[in-house]
């Protein structure tokens, strides 16, 4: 029969292993919920324009990588509406797990908010940046007729216009009616007038018809246009011409050294997603569009592609909103 001295030794270590265990039990209970293979149901990528167009096309190109490289079914939900702000509000307010992630965009994160007066969430503390996926230039577009083959002569014919000069834009608040005003503040050009329509669209069809002389639009937008000469391009927004159209030149080249509104495109998640499931979630952003090849499905589109990391795309979208910011101040234009 076993002395004191050992039983005690066995009760001690028996005490010890069963604390161990509850040890780690406590320590399991108190790891993150995405501890747990990421993702085991669907992800659901919100985006906040319709089916067809130019941002509905990105992100139905962004789930298919995200679906290949993270091994699991990334789901497209269209949620249209008030500049993409519905979507935008929808993911705000929704959990941060991982699976709910927004298709970000100029006009749902730099504009929209900065427009209105009780904006439905506050662009920067509502949201965890992901990733930039690529931005779209804007191209100043002319009816052929038009006396100009450059900006800067596009410039002096506003400026001596008796008349003023009409413009169209794809609607009040949308990014080529606040690229326009940013283009009046640039370059004085003050003569020229703002005709809202639903749609960009519409705008082209006026535009080939004369019933308006301008318009700063998305370079996809306008490119099948341009490239039959119903329409005529003078110089492209962004850092460097674009592969899809290298014959137009930049604003740079054209003096604006001070021009360059895009349109971009990012990845976004509720505020406070966890930074392990956001580094995840951009690597395989990364990892979706690693070589050329698949970076194509966005460059035929007139989609330069950027895919930085959450810092640098914070840094971006910060700067982005004071520059919208600035000028809606200075232009006076609200939705409300």
């Amino acid at each position: 029969m076993p002395d004191k001295e050992t039983l005690l030794s066995h009760v001690i270590s028996r005490r010890r292993a069963v604390l161990g265990g509850l040890s780690c039990l406590a320590a399991a209970a108190a790891l993150p919920s995405h501890a747990a293979p990421y993702p085991e149901r669907a992800v659901r990528l919100l985006i906040g324009f319709p089916p067809g167009g130019g941002g509905d096309f990105v992100g139905r190109l962004v789930a298919q990588r995200l679906s290949q490289t993270l091994g699991g079914n990334v789901v497209v939900e269209n949620k249209a509406g008030a500049n993409g702000t519905i979507a935008a509000a929808d993911v705000a307010r929704s959990p941060a797990d991982g699976y709910t992630l927004l298709l970000g965009v100029t006009a749902s994160q730099s504009i929209s908010p900065v427009l209105m007066a009780k904006p439905p969430y506050d662009p920067t503390r509502d949201f965890t940046p992901i990733s930039m996926v690529g931005y779209t230039p804007l191209v100043l577009v002319v009816n052929p007729k038009l006396p100009v083959k450059s900006v800067a002569e596009f410039i002096a014919y506003v400026k001596a216009s008796k008349d003023p000069v009409p413009y169209g834009s794809a609607g009040v608040g949308n990014i080529t009616h606040m690229a326009a005003e940013l283009f009046v503040q640039t370059t004085g050009a003050s003569q020229l007038r703002h005709i809202p329509y639903k749609g960009s669209g519409q705008v082209i069809t006026d535009l080939i018809g004369g019933q308006i002389q301008a318009f700063l639009d998305t370079l996809r937008s306008s490119l099948p246009f341009i490239q039959t000469r119903q329409l005529r391009a003078l110089a492209v927004t962004g850092q460097a011409r674009s592969p899809a159209a290298p014959d137009i030149p930049t604003m740079q080249e054209a003096g604006l050294t001070d021009f360059s509104p895009t349109t971009w495109f990012g990845l976004l998640a509720p505020p406070k997603l966890d930074s392990v499931l956001v580094q995840q979630v951009q690597a395989a952003l990364q990892r979706g569009f690693s070589d050329a090849e698949s970076r194509k499905g966005l460059t035929i589109r007139g989609v330069e592609p950027v895919l930085n990391g959450p810092a640098e795309f914070a840094v971006e979208l910060e700067a982005d909103l004071n520059r919208w910011r600035g000028v809606t101040r200075k232009a006076g234009i609200t939705l409300d």
